[in-house]
């Protein structure tokens, strides 16, 4: 995931919380404790996402002739209209501050506000003529070589062979199923969106290379990766990575050798990243949790690591979603490794306070996925209202290390040796 700088200098602001908030519960340290949150039959969200659904509710801002052509540092152009949902209002009476909306491609937009001349609400539109635009802005974008995949939630720009842009559509969207599964089954009230969500597939990794080192460091050393400024996934096609150019390849794989290939073995860490980072980018769109923050990175990564972990069939490279999530054997060997090596007192209670994983990336992201895991496994009903609360807070909020352990304290006690000692235990049976 691409963290993004977040607005500075906002305006206080006061906005109601509306989560469902409890006290915690006693743990129950039996080693064959049930999962808390009972398994339940859960059907596809019926949502309307025919090309006649309405689109509702947006705003449009109008930007003043003065300010077209400028560009704040880290910002897009603005242009003489844009529309989008509303995410906050932080403009002063003097006309100072910003105002931040989501824009109809996906992008989150600060406007300054001395760069608006007005905002009133936009005409309603249908989800077909919102498709029908983004499929010109992507094309437009990207060139001629490249094609559109439309699915229920999906756009799909890529200029890979059509099989690999099928296999992607049919993985995304199972994932989305197993999201809302997932969701249904934690008692998690996450709102569908109909506005589609994009996914970018280049042909070759070179391509996807120089694409991606604008946007994300180590470019080079990644399969796929989630950028929350402009809410896309990116990723390259990973079935034509055996000493061939994709781009130069007279024959590409249909979508039945594109299968075969990524069932095999070998291939499974690469698709996990990639449901890796297409977790996140459903998970913010179902407001999970906040693009624009405040979240609990521990709790973003350690979700995403639960989701991404193979489940040992052929389908879909060894990925399918499944209520009991099996253990992610690669973190397990990491958080090992950490837990027998750190020099840190107090290693949970430290990886709660962090908004960025700094001095061991690869010792912190174990441990969000053991410690995602073992709460998961344990005390699910609390961590669904964890999460819930740090969504419900309001945009852009300022979330400091006390707060977020605080919150964390809310729902799971503060005895952090304990808790500990609870984890260690839980992951030796493992």
């Amino acid at each position: 995931m691409k963290n993004t700088t977040l607005l500075r200098e906002i305006a206080a602001i006061i906005l109601a919380l509306s989560a469902a908030l409890a006290c915690p519960a006693q743990e129950n340290d039996a080693d064959d404790a049930p999962e808390k949150a009972s398994a339940q039959s859960v059907k596809k969200a019926k949502i309307d996402r025919s090309d006649d659904a309405p689109i509702v509710g947006r705003k449009r801002v109008t930007i003043k002739q003065s300010a077209l052509g400028k560009v704040e540092e880290g910002a897009r152009p603005l242009e003489r209209e844009i529309v989008g949902r509303e995410i906050a209002d932080y403009r002063t009476i003097s006309g100072a501050g910003k105002y931040s909306l989501e824009d109809e491609f996906g992008f989150l937009r600060a406007i300054p506000g001395d760069a608006i001349e007005s905002i009133d609400d936009a005409p309603d539109s249908t989800l077909g003529e919102l498709r029908k635009a983004n499929e010109e802005r992507l094309l437009k974008e990207f060139g001629p070589s490249f094609s559109i995949k439309t699915t229920d939630r999906y756009m799909i720009v890529y200029n890979s062979s059509d099989g690999y842009a099928e296999w992607c559509a049919r993985l995304f969207e199972s994932l989305a199923d197993g999201f809302q599964r997932f969701a249904d089954k934690n008692g998690l009230d996450l709102q569908e969106r109909l506005e589609p969500m994009t996914v970018v597939v280049f042909a070759t990794k070179s391509e996807f290379v120089r694409y991606a080192s604008q946007e994300t460091p180590g470019a080079d050393k990644i399969a796929a990766y989630y950028n929350m400024e402009t809410n896309r996934v990116v990723l390259y096609d990973l079935s034509e990575t055996e000493g061939t150019d994709a781009a130069s390849t007279k024959r590409r794989r249909t979508f039945l050798e594109t299968k075969e290939f990524l069932s095999r073995p070998n291939a499974a860490f690469n698709v996990s990243t990639i449901v890796h980072e297409a977790t996140h980018q459903v998970a913010y769109n179902r407001g999970l949790f906040r693009r624009t923050g405040p979240f609990a990175l521990w709790a973003v990564e350690g979700l995403s690591l639960l989701f991404e972990t193979p489940n040992g069939k052929a389908s879909q490279g060894g990925w399918g979603y499944r209520a009991n999530f099996p253990v992610n054997e690669r973190q397990l060997a990491f958080f090992k490794d950490f837990a027998s090596k750190t020099q840190q007192k107090d290693p949970l209670r430290d990886l709660i306070r962090q908004d960025k994983f700094m001095v061991d990336i690869q010792g912190s992201y174990a441990t969000s996925w053991a410690l995602f895991h073992y709460l998961y496994k344990k005390r699910p009903k609390e961590l669904a209202k964890y999460m819930q609360e740090i969504a419900n807070k309001p945009p852009y909020t300022v979330y400091s290390p006390e707060e977020r352990i605080a919150d964390f304290e809310k729902y799971f006690g503060d005895d952090w040796e304990k808790l500990t000692e609870n984890l260690l235990r839980f992951i030796r049976k493992l």
